[in-house]
């Protein structure tokens, strides 16, 4: 199809062949040279008789090209309420969608006169009957949330509604995600990529990482769409429930307006960018191998800020990168993504929000076709015991066995695999071991 702005197309006589030139029949039997064309000239027809024009489906043939490019009345396909209602009406007492039609375009004089396709009225149904199986499910999921704080005293929800009633945000967390908050909220890391579900609500799971240094879930959020007032919305009723504990630092994708949400709601926390989606990122713009290996040198080397500056304008200027889109607004956002800044600040070995990707991984394999919002709910209610069965198992492994050691420090190392975790332990036996590599001399 071409791709030329139609508003500004104009037929020609050399581009379309009238055969009927019937001023009452005008349109059947043109041939124009482009669908922008036929698109102008149909708009300019409606127009002429006081109608307004939309464009309708396109269809392919085997080898992708157009086939046919429908044009309709800006009406055309509507199903008006009056009709809705009639039609539900007979539904209800078991006549078929097709017996509806009939009648329908009995009751107008004949099809031309319907005014809508047995498909439109099949699609007009069907999202009321959508619009039903959304309201039903929200309200079997506030009655489960319900049950559920009569069974745990310390569960929380709160969801907000628009003027319809609809379900817009949603956020809940139980007792045992509120304790380990208490314990464990120096850092959160969260994003909203997974969005497999009947209603493509994006799921915003809020996790941190636990003594194991395993993740763990705080809070999870269902929102209506991508936009500042949502994230601040359920950042605001996180911490509310949190009883406003304070958290260090929080790790999320580069999206500007999550950015956004988290300078107005939590302006004092260390805000970093995920690592791994800058590295797909800089696959996807820049997409020069070598580029990524600096790139991820850039990223991770502890230098100090002018050497970051006179490295990171040599990469730049090597891959003649300077005007590039995606380099300029990252120049301009290194303070949360280059080790550089960001010594000094604890982060919990959190890097990137892959530890929100593992859970929307496995929440993809349970939830393989599209589900309700209970369905969504129960999925990662399993996940979260899952979860939390592994941190009994890692408990009784710390407590239970000891490590095997490994340097001539035998008692620090009996001390640290006394009052450390497994997991911890074996982070301070690797940080010990490089550690002594080094040998300082005196000179001579």
């Amino acid at each position: 199809m071409d791709h030329t702005d139609a508003d500004n197309v104009k037929p020609t006589k050399e581009c379309h062949e009238v055969h009927n030139v019937d001023e009452s029949d005008r349109l059947v039997g043109q041939l124009f040279c482009s669908h922008d064309q036929a698109w102008y000239f149909y708009k300019g027809f409606a127009r002429e008789h006081g109608f307004s024009a939309r464009k309708g489906t396109t269809r392919l043939d085997v080898e992708g090209n157009v086939k046919i490019k429908e044009f309709f009345c800006s009406k055309e396909g509507v199903v008006c309420k009056a009709d809705i209602d009639e039609a539900t009406t007979l539904k209800e007492v078991g006549v078929g969608t097709s017996q509806v039609m009939n009648y329908l375009m009995q009751q107008a004089g004949g099809y031309h006169n319907v005014g809508f396709t047995h498909k439109d009225l099949y699609n007009a149904l069907q999202r009321g009957k959508t619009k039903e199986i959304v309201d039903g499910d929200v309200n079997v999921l506030i009655a489960y949330f319900n049950y559920k704080k009569h069974d745990d005293p310390g569960f929380f929800m709160t969801y907000s509604v628009d003027e319809s009633g609809a379900l817009h945000n949603l956020i809940w967390s139980d007792s045992t995600s509120r304790s380990d908050y208490i314990c464990f909220s120096d850092v959160i890391a969260f994003d909203t990529t997974y969005k497999d579900n009947l209603y493509g609500r994006p799921i915003m799971p809020i996790v941190g990482v636990n003594h194991h240094h395993n993740t763990i879930v705080f809070a999870i959020a269902i929102i209506a769409d991508e936009t500042s007032q949502y994230f601040e919305w359920v950042l605001q009723i996180f911490l509310e429930a949190m009883m406003n504990k304070s958290l260090i630092s929080v790790v999320t994708d580069g999206d500007r307006v999550m950015q956004r949400a988290i300078k107005s709601v939590i302006p004092y926390a260390k805000h970093i960018l995920c690592s791994w989606h800058l590295s797909r990122n800089a696959q996807a713009n820049i997409g020069d191998p070598k580029f990524i290996t600096a790139f991820s040198k850039c990223m991770a080397s502890w230098w100090t800020t002018e050497e970051f500056n006179i490295q990171w304008r040599s990469v730049v200027s090597e891959f003649n990168a300077e005007k590039h889109p995606w380099v300029i607004e990252n120049g301009n956002t290194q303070h949360l993504w280059a080790q550089t800044y960001l010594t000094g600040h604890f982060f919990a070995n959190i890097r990137s929000t892959q530890r929100c990707e593992s859970m929307n991984a496995l929440l993809a394999i349970a939830l393989k076709h599209k589900k309700t919002y209970l369905d969504v709910v129960r999925a990662i209610k399993d996940r979260i015991s899952r979860m939390r069965m592994n941190e009994l198992k890692a408990d009784y492994l710390s407590s239970h066995t000891k490590p095997f050691q490994i340097t001539k420090l035998v008692d620090l190392e009996s001390h640290i695999a006394e009052i450390f975790t497994r997991e911890s332990f074996c982070a301070f036996q690797d940080e010990h071991l490089r550690e002594t590599l080094y040998r300082i001399e005196e000179e001579s």
